[in-house]
């Protein structure tokens, strides 16, 4: 009590001495009271605060376990906050701080302190610590973490995680760059296992491009025609022009055949596509180019998405609506009242806005009632409304011999071709009341649908 009431003592000529002595008095107590009083000192910025924090750092566990649990246990209360403060604002400090974190007890107590430090700070010195003595945290969340973000997936790998559970909290424990390097380590890992839990656990939080790219990287054509599903047609055509090409089909007799179709109709489709437009003139980039080149950085698109940059935000719209990553009642707002260049974005990708919206200012060069962008844009599997809606557009002009018609029905085939894989087994509810029994279930062949 004596040393923590001489511990900001200011008396003139007096109050450094009894300041040191008070410190003194506190390091050699070796209580759990003198490490917190000390901690606290640092803190409420004692005029020897870094001096104190160095000596509380050289603490070791082994000689002074009371002081040195009690210290750490302290600091981690508050996320380290104060002690992540002071090492941002001195370097003179980190090499105190590796010291210390390289002589934690090698049992779960000190193994979770380092992981937890290790994640706040992602420093690659720390790491290094933690790879040389080969320690692993307690918590399998956090070792899969360590590992992913380090490009070692064997740390997740190794684990039993049917559920994804495991990689669904580390995702969520990671920092927006630790994701970044998550991702990359997906993408080389070229693992089926690995690709399915980033996919299943990360949800909307991931670019389902890049799920894509992993998937035809490890082979896995089964769950690459799976993956498809809640992705635009777009995407779909791009799939298909990667099995034309490359020759891989799916293991499942069921699901190859549906490739080997789909393919089928994609060679019969390519001879009746436009021919590609100019490039841009010397000196200029495609604007939809540059702003998918831009945005590769999740963050950055985050960033341009609250931009206060009209083009910036547009662009950013542009490529998060193209990777999927925009809900479409949001896109669908947007095309009535966004500034132009949002309604730009979209216009390029979806047909926008619809009849009931006012009228526009600018004059949009895509036509609102382009069939082709309708089934491009169609989310697959889409719903049989929307299906028969497109059915009904195509087949007003059936007898149409002009190549515009005979690429809006090759296209239709094969939107409904993929259809019937994802909706096979459908199943809908309807108030009708005609049942004579209670819990009654009454089912009928879908006849006016042809897949």
């Amino acid at each position: 009590m004596q040393a923590e009431k001489h511990l900001f003592a200011t008396t003139p000529l007096l109050g450094s001495i009894l300041r040191k002595r008070a410190v003194e008095r506190l390091f050699s107590s070796n209580s759990r009271e003198a490490a917190v009083s000390l901690a606290g000192a640092v803190e409420e910025r004692h005029p020897e605060a870094d001096a104190i924090l160095r000596r509380l750092l050289l603490l070791q566990h082994s000689s002074q376990p009371v002081m040195h649990s009690a210290l750490w246990n302290y600091w981690k209360a508050s996320r380290f906050e104060e002690l992540l403060k002071r090492m941002h604002a001195s370097a003179t400090l980190q090499p105190d701080l590796l010291q210390a974190l390289e002589a934690m007890p090698e049992n779960d107590w000190g193994n979770g302190l380092l992981f937890m430090l290790w994640s706040l700070l992602d420093r690659d010195d720390i790491a290094e610590k933690i790879d040389v003595k080969g320690r692993h945290a307690p918590a399998l969340e956090m070792d899969a973490l360590f590992g992913l973000v380090r490009g070692n997936p064997g740390r997740y790998l190794d684990l039993e995680d049917p559920d994804y559970s495991i990689f669904e909290k580390a995702w969520l424990a990671a920092s927006g760059a630790q994701r970044q390097r998550i991702s990359t380590t997906v993408l080389k890992s070229q693992d089926p296992r690995l690709v399915a839990a980033y996919d299943h656990a990360v949800k909307e939080g991931h670019d389902p491009q890049l799920v894509i790219k992993a998937l035809k990287l490890c082979g896995d054509h089964d769950a690459l025609l799976d993956r498809l599903h809640g992705l635009p047609f777009t995407c779909a055509l791009e799939v298909i022009a990667f099995w034309e090409e490359g020759g891989g089909r799916p293991k499942s007799f069921s699901k190859k055949a549906v490739v080997e179709a789909a393919v089928a109709l994609y060679r019969e489709l390519a001879e009746l596509l436009p021919q590609s437009r100019p490039s841009a003139p010397p000196g200029t980039r495609d604007i939809f180019s540059f702003w998918t080149q831009r945005h590769r950085s999740d963050e950055l698109l985050q960033q341009d998405l609250s931009s206060p940059d009209p083009f910036r935000q547009a662009g950013a719209l542009f490529s998060a609506a193209q990777r999927g990553l925009v809900p479409r009642n949001r896109m669908q707002e947007i095309s009535l009242n966004g500034t132009w260049s949002e309604k730009l974005a979209l216009q390029y990708l979806f047909t926008v806005p619809d009849a009931s919206s006012r009228q526009e200012h600018v004059c949009w060069l895509q036509p609102q009632e382009n069939i082709v962008a309708a089934i491009l844009t169609t989310r697959l599997p889409g719903s049989l409304e929307e299906s028969s809606l497109l059915d009904e557009r195509v087949h007003a002009g059936a007898g149409a011999p002009d190549q515009s018609a005979q690429l809006q029905r090759k296209l239709l085939h094969l939107l409904r071709l993929l259809q019937g894989y994802f909706l096979r087994g459908l199943i809908t509810v309807d108030s009708n009341d005609d049942a004579t029994e209670k819990n009654a279930v009454e089912t009928e062949e879908l006849t006016d649908v042809d897949w």
